[in-house]
């Protein structure tokens, strides 16, 4: 279950601090992004994968190859964090697993973010793992209508969470086809933005 408390705050908030960034990779408010990646997303995701043109790219969780999307919220000493990306830059594919080798690679794929291995923090805030939950529309009848995402969504417990100052990504050394990834947070009622990639995969909130 989400901190509604966070996302109350972040619904009155603009989304301005990733403003020079959306001219490039445009985002929707956090609070959006992170009810896209519940589990009845099915609706909306045919909806908005009907079309292949670009313009169906234009807000956060958007079907964007290369690109991922972080939330992370924090209130209290407890975390919520929530990915998405397309499939494609996952396991290098976007229908529905037609062979054996390619059913191994989308479950070692969920296995990879359920073990949430390829994020930590600043050691001093002393966050640790307490749920991870990952899934993906390959595994859904609709996977053969052209896209699919993968999502996974973790709580964490950070005994220290006034040290929480820094991300850290190891994702991109796992997956060479992902570039960048927009990640946005709200730790304790104070909302910051930024970009991550291979060469930029240290995010400090502070």
């Amino acid at each position: 279950m989400y901190l509604p408390a966070a996302l109350t705050i972040l619904s009155a908030l603009t989304a301005t601090a990733f403003a020079e960034q959306s001219a490039v990779h445009p985002v929707q408010p956090l609070q959006h992004a992170v009810s896209e990646q519940k589990h009845d997303h099915d609706h909306e995701h045919d909806q908005q994968h009907e079309h292949d043109d670009e313009t169906d790219m234009v807000a956060l969780g958007a079907h964007v190859h290369g690109h991922a999307v972080l939330t992370l919220v924090l209130e209290g000493n407890e975390m919520q964090l929530a990915f998405q990306s397309a499939a494609q830059s996952i396991v290098g594919f976007e229908h529905k697993p037609g062979t054996t080798e390619q059913q191994q690679e989308v479950t070692a794929a969920i296995e990879v973010f359920n073990q949430a291995q390829w994020f930590s923090f600043n050691t001093d805030a002393n966050c640790e793992l307490v749920m991870a939950e990952a899934s993906t529309d390959l595994t859904e009848l609709q996977a053969n209508k052209g896209h699919a995402d993968f999502y996974a969504n973790y709580q964490l417990l950070c005994q220290r969470p006034a040290r929480l100052n820094e991300l850290q990504l190891t994702i991109f050394s796992l997956l060479p086809t992902l570039e960048h990834m927009d990640i946005q947070w709200i730790i304790n009622g104070q909302q910051g933005a930024s970009q991550a990639a291979l060469s930029s995969s240290t995010i400090r909130f502070q």
